[in-house]
């Protein structure tokens, strides 16, 4: 199985930060396989099984302590990242593809994200990993699978 991390940032998700079947992949020189941009990225068509997405989720201000760690970006920077990535995997995955996609509510509800995505990608299911309550907002994780007609 060829796995394919879009955010990988420091490999949090993984058990085995070293997985051999995974190519690790941040615009930020953080310690990736492959420095790239998600929404275009230097691999064939077809190449991948499983898509690891997790995207920046809020829109801190330009000032905050987390943008310094993951960057700035405003709320349709995200929207149109998510939606430009969800394409470009489509097009490196194989037909019947999976993505394990990471959502934190806070700024925008999965269900709208989630159809940013929906030519290529459908949520089969998902579960909430964390509920906040000072900023009310949970994570879930959603288990996409790849249209086989778009």
């Amino acid at each position: 199985m060829k796995i394919l991390d879009l955010s990988a940032g420091n490999r949090a998700v993984w058990f085995d930060k070293n997985y051999r079947d995974v190519v690790f992949v941040d615009i930020r020189p953080v310690g990736p396989s492959v420095v790239a941009d998600s929404r275009s990225l230097p691999f064939a068509a077809g190449t991948y099984d499983l898509v690891v997405f997790d995207p920046p989720h809020v829109n801190f201000s330009a000032g905050a302590e987390l943008s310094k760690t993951y960057g700035h970006h405003t709320t349709e920077e995200i929207r149109t990242l998510i939606r430009e990535t969800g394409q470009e995997a489509y097009r490196v995955t194989r037909r019947d593809a999976l993505m394990a996609f990471k959502w934190n509510d806070h700024d925008q509800k999965l269900s709208k994200v989630l159809a940013l995505m929906a030519a290529w990608w459908e949520p089969l299911f998902g579960h909430k990993t964390a509920m906040r309550t000072k900023h009310a907002s949970a994570t879930t994780w959603v288990m996409l699978r790849r249209v086989t007609n778009a």
